[in-house]
């Protein structure tokens, strides 16, 4: 089962996969809706877009959901060294 419980209107709240601080909808003038996770022994924030986008691609099985937000984070830690992100 992959944890779903998201926490509103925390005022420091980042998505450490897509950088938002800010709920993109312009009727909402909130910080975004994240969950806090583990991952590679790193403390991570997640938006609910982020989740939703990665657990449809998983098609809800907790291992691949693991697998996609790991290469997907490399991805953009080897990004953000190189200076493209």
């Amino acid at each position: 089962m992959i944890e779903e419980n998201f926490e509103y209107n925390r005022k420091d709240a980042f998505c450490n996969f897509c950088s938002r601080k800010k709920n993109p909808h312009p009727d909402f003038d909130e910080p975004i809706v994240v969950r806090d996770l583990k991952l590679n022994n790193k403390n991570l924030s997640i938006c609910i877009n982020c989740h939703h986008q990665i657990l449809e691609q998983s098609h809800g099985k907790k291992n691949i959901f693991d697998k996609i937000l790991s290469k997907k984070y490399n991805l953009i830690s080897l990004l953000k060294k190189a200076d493209i992100f």
